[in-house]
């Protein structure tokens, strides 16, 4: 087939734009990996789940706070003495008032914590390797999506573009038919109803082109759209210069790792649950120093009053022990829950695979069968043709050896489209979309 006829004529009229032409489904798969919305949101995933890991690896690291501090005391407040405390001969029960403190305070701190044991964060940062390696595997899942949405626009181009070209030669023969009937319409060979017929034909072939057509630049939109392009496309291709050269499945399916990793996240999810009745040991180290003054930013006269402590701190699970018992409860069955979904997914995807390659035989054998038809169709129509021109047999018999050629023709544009549909699922069924 050439590819002259296989673009629509809206990328013709579009010269000035900048145009993108893939000759294989492999070289649009590449480029999906690089610019299709759902993939790139999926690599964005994997960055923040990076950074999750990061961020929970921190929380084992000592922890600093430094502080800076400012006081004026615009007003101390006054506090009662006994006043037997400076005068032992005061009377009893009477009180003299003073004020202590300074009105300026300046003070910096420095402390420090360390979690030496804390099995919660330990495992927190286990369910963050998780979720990056789940993160991965989303990826893959995401790839094998967008390749099986891509794929079914691109083949519906190419199945699109076949179609055109059989009607572009239909609409040929008829027209053929059509003016032949006419001359001999003129010529009193042929009644009107006939001619009619005739034209009835020609017009309907008409209408399957314009069809295919329209259907066409639909295809070339929606493959722009899950593209994530505004450039003109061109598919420089033909569905018969793909051949699969194995139809086994030996990859496991993306899916089925990432609800494995699903399973290993919400395990890691219920040692951290668990985690929680174990006690954490802290070593927490502060030092503190304070200047007061009675005069404004002067230290020349200023007390300094330091401070300064190392201590370890043991945590252990008080009251709400009960209350994280039902939360580990709650994680084992959320754990059950993944483990049984993972069960089934295991089992659908192998059902998939057993109906693809039954799919992918049975359109294989149509695909023969209703070829092999075609041609004889084709050459019984041939001979038709030559008895209508030399008058053996009338334009009925003609349109209706004709009506064959053009069934035959869509079962097997049908079969194409199978075997094709077929081909394409067992290729990316193929790729291994293991995470590295």
């Amino acid at each position: 087939m050439k590819n002259s006829l296989l673009l629509p004529l809206l990328f013709f009229t579009l010269p000035s734009m900048a145009q993108i032409q893939f000759h294989s489904l492999q070289e649009v798969l590449n480029y999906a990996d690089q610019h299709a919305i759902a993939v790139q949101r999926a690599r964005i995933g994997e960055q923040i789940s990076i950074t999750g890991k990061k961020e929970a690896k921190a929380g084992l690291y000592p922890s600093f706070n430094t502080t800076l501090g400012y006081n004026d005391n615009i007003t101390l407040q006054p506090t009662l003495v006994p006043a037997q405390m400076f005068n032992p001969s005061a009377p009893e029960g009477t009180f003299e008032e003073f004020t202590f403190g300074t009105k300026y305070q300046y003070s910096t701190g420095l402390q420090v914590q360390w979690d030496i044991l804390n099995f919660q964060k330990l495992f927190a940062l286990k369910t963050a390797e998780r979720d990056i390696q789940k993160s991965k595997a989303n990826i893959e899942v995401n790839r094998f999506n967008t390749y099986n949405a891509i794929a079914s626009t691109y083949y519906s181009i190419l199945l699109t573009q076949e179609s055109m070209q059989i009607y572009q030669e239909n609409l040929s023969v008829s027209n053929s038919i059509l003016e032949s009937a006419k001359e001999k319409y003129q010529e009193g060979i042929l009644s009107e109803v006939e001619v009619n017929q005739a034209e009835i034909k020609h017009r309907h072939n008409e209408r399957n082109l314009n069809a295919a057509q329209n259907n066409l630049q639909q295809f070339y939109l929606q493959l722009q759209s899950q593209l994530n392009t505004s450039q003109v496309i061109q598919i420089l291709d033909e569905p018969a210069s793909f051949a699969l050269a194995d139809m086994t499945l030996q990859s496991q399916h993306p899916e089925i790792l990432l609800q494995e990793l699903e399973v290993q996240k919400y395990e890691s999810l219920l040692k951290q649950k668990k985690s929680m009745l174990y006690p954490s040991v802290s070593l927490v180290y502060q030092n503190n120093r304070t200047w007061a003054t009675n005069d404004f930013m002067d230290f020349s006269s200023a007390n300094k009053l330091p401070q300064q402590f190392f201590g370890v701190q043991v945590n252990l699970l008080g009251s709400n022990r009960f209350t994280t018992k039902q939360k580990i409860k709650q994680s084992e069955w959320e754990l059950q829950m993944q483990r049984l979904q993972l069960e089934n997914t295991k089992l659908v995807k192998q059902k998939e695979d057993e109906l693809l390659q039954l799919e992918l035989q049975k359109a294989s054998q149509q695909l023969t069968d209703n070829q092999y038809i075609l041609n004889l169709q084709e050459k019984n129509d041939v001979h038709a043709e030559n008895k209508y021109e030399g008058g053996i047999i009338g334009l009925d018999e003609r349109l209706n050896i004709y009506d064959d050629l053009l069934a035959a023709q869509d079962m097997y544009l049908q079969s194409l489209a199978s075997f094709s549909i077929a081909q394409y699922k067992t290729y990316i069924r193929q790729i291994n979309f293991q995470t590295k």
